[in-house]
Order: C-alpha cells, then structure tokens, then sequence
C-alpha cells in the first residue's frame, strides 16, 4: 500500500490542463498525504483550464503547485488532452488560465523525478494515457520513485512505458474524485470541509451536474454533504459564456454537416427494431468541446467537431446516454483510441490532437464509425 512508510517526496501530477476533476483530486490527496509526506508537490502540465482555474482561487492549495510552461521548452507537446476533459492551453483562444503558484520549463521538472528514488512517490491522477502528461512523461518514466496511477478512464496500451508500480483504475467509478473518496474511506481519514468541496465539485463536473450520475454515486454525495454545500459548489463552478464560445457554439451549428446511420434490423425499412443516428460534424477554431456539446444539445446523437493549432489537429466527440446504449460504442476506446493512442476519454465524450489536417482527422474519425454502425448517408 501507498502509506506503508514514510515518504520524502511526493509529486502528484494531473493530465495537461488540468479539469475539476483533476485539480480536485489533487488537492485531496494532497491534504490527505500531508502527515506521510515531508514534502509535496503538484505539478499541473501547460496549466489548469478555465472552470478549474476558478476552482483554484476557492481552493487554492497550500503545497508547491507547479505549472510547467510549455512555451519555455523547445520540445513541448501540442494539446493532446480534450477533457471531457478538457481542451486548449493558458491564454489561448480556447480561453485556458495557467494560475499557480510556481512556472518552470519541462526539462526541470524532468529533472526533479529523475532525482526520485525508491522513498519517494510519484502519483498520477486523472490520466490514462502518457501522452495527456506531456513533455512530464519522460521524467516519470525514468524515475525510481514508487509510482500509481489513480484514474477512471481505460488504461493506453501506451501506459507502460512509465513503469507504473500500481494501477488504481476503476473505469465504472463517477469521477477520479470517486475514487479519491474512497480511498479517505478506506484509510479512516475524515473528510474536512474544503477536501469534501473538492471531491463535490469533481464529481459535479464529471457527473454533468448528476445528469448522467449512477444510484451509487448518491451515498458518497449526502456524505460530502455532510460537510460541504452543494449549492455552494454549484455556484463556484456557474461560469457565464464568453463572448467567443457563443459565437464559437453559433458557428459550429451553422457549418456543420449530418450524416444519417440507421442501425438494429435493416431488413424492413419501417421496422420498428430498426434505429436512426444522427451525427453531426463541424469546424470551429476554438472551443471546439463547448461547440460539440452544444450540437448534441441541438438533437444530434453524436458531434464531432474540430479545430486546428499550428499543425496539431484537434477533435471533440459528444453523444448522449442513448447514442451509447444503442450502439455500445465507446467514443475514447472504440473509436479515438483506434485512430492513435492520443485519443481517448468516456464513452459520450472524448478527444485527441493530432498532427494532421483537420480533414484528414474528420475523415479518420468517420471511417471508424463506419465499420461499426455501417453506411453513412448524407443528410446535407
């Protein structure tokens, strides 16, 4: 177990631009480690985005918080984390705000875990793949600290490299918060008020607000509540649309193109066994999750919508609940996660980046979806 000893250095690290559900379980699992650890550091790739940013100024943590500035090192990572969870960059135009405590260049971050030995402990939260830790990854990968991943997406095939010591992986679990949780639970730890926020507003975000909640999500949330307020919680994480991501979401509905998929029995037209999906997809050049989100609210079943940075391709998938439960069709494993092991995420949101045209990704997209649910028809 993680708190078999006494640990010197403690790093936690989040996936790039970290969500609320990131910078969440970071901040428990630092208070939680404060009495094992003599010292502790959290280390955010290319910063927080927007809605986490906010969280950070209610809570803002009292450890080292490091946001490791991509622009300072040559070799840094373009986006490669969407986020259900989760997409663009400190100050971009996808409106992302690198807030902490501390700014350094990949190299010394790389440089710190390779210094790690065996007392140490590298802990790795809310990512499932090494890519989403940027240019971290070869640090983690070099370093003889004990390392765990704490997640609920599928693990990358891709995740070995980093000689990960323990997998604490629980894809049927709400959040990472969920699961942050129960390890409070499981070690007797009491839940202070700012942690339970924490771990309430993670849930939260990755819940849909408890849209798309299980009945077992509702224990822990009237525990939290025992100590947090959900309307508090509701109210820090209330953010207004800019400017730019409404006429972002306007575009997006205005370029986009239908195709029609008719899945279950195709053998009478009229059946009523037989199943339409509609699937949307467009371009915008920024926020292209707010956008793909809102062409699932507009009645697509499922939204693709890119976007471009320099020569990085980006995509975001949305579907709903009932696209998922006909079709079975996982968007970060079943279909990003075949494209590259850059892409990934749950199954009604996921994302990749790419160095690809945006034509080329849209028609690498459609083409998986196509061997699985068969012939797409034009709708305009």
């Amino acid at each position: 177990m993680m708190m078999r000893r006494r640990i010197r250095h403690l790093c936690i690290i989040t996936h790039r631009l970290a969500d609320v559900d990131a910078y969440c379980s970071a901040y428990a699992l630092s208070s939680l480690f404060k009495k094992y650890a003599r010292d502790i550091t959290v280390v955010f790739p290319a910063g927080l985005n927007a809605i986490a940013s906010k969280v950070m100024q209610h809570l803002s943590l009292d450890v080292n918080a490091v946001i490791i500035d991509e622009g300072k090192d040559d070799d840094n990572y373009s986006d490669r984390k969407g986020s259900n969870s989760c997409d663009g960059i400190s100050s971009n135009k996808d409106g992302n705000n690198n807030n902490g405590d501390n700014s350094r260049d990949v190299a010394t971050v790389v440089n710190m875990l390779e210094h790690y030995d065996k007392d140490d402990l590298i802990l790795i939260v809310d990512t499932n793949n090494p890519v989403m830790l940027a240019g971290v990854s070869e640090g983690v990968a070099k370093s003889k600290a004990r390392k765990i991943v704490i997640d609920h997406h599928p693990i990358a095939g891709d995740a070995s490299v980093l000689g990960i010591d323990e997998m604490r992986v629980d894809v049927d679990a709400s959040s990472t918060c969920e699961m942050v949780y129960r390890l409070f639970k499981e070690l007797r730890k009491r839940l202070s008020k700012e942690v339970a926020m924490a771990l309430l507003l993670g849930v939260l975000t990755d819940t849909q607000n408890l849209a798309i909640a299980k009945c077992s999500t509702v224990p822990m949330l009237a525990d939290m509540c025992r100590f947090a307020s959900l309307e508090e919680c509701r109210s820090i994480l209330a953010v207004e649309r800019d400017y730019s991501e409404r006429v972002a979401r306007l575009k997006a509905a205005q370029r986009c193109r239908l195709y029609r998929v008719k899945i279950g029995n195709s053998a009478d037209a009229n059946s009523s066994n037989q199943s339409i999906i509609i699937i949307a997809v467009s371009k915008v050049g920024s926020h292209h999750a707010s956008a793909a989100k809102a062409l699932v609210d507009l009645g697509a079943d499922l939204s693709i919508v890119v976007s471009s940075e320099g020569s990085i391709a980006k995509a975001s998938l949305r579907s709903t609940q009932s696209f998922y439960a006909r079709t079975r069709l996982h968007l970060g494993t079943d279909i990003l996660a075949r494209i590259s092991s850059a892409g990934g995420g749950h199954s009604t949101a996921a994302s990749i980046a790419l160095e690809m045209d945006e034509d080329g990704l849209i028609r690498s997209i459609l083409q998986v979806i196509k061997e699985r649910l068969g012939r797409l028809d034009a709708l305009c």
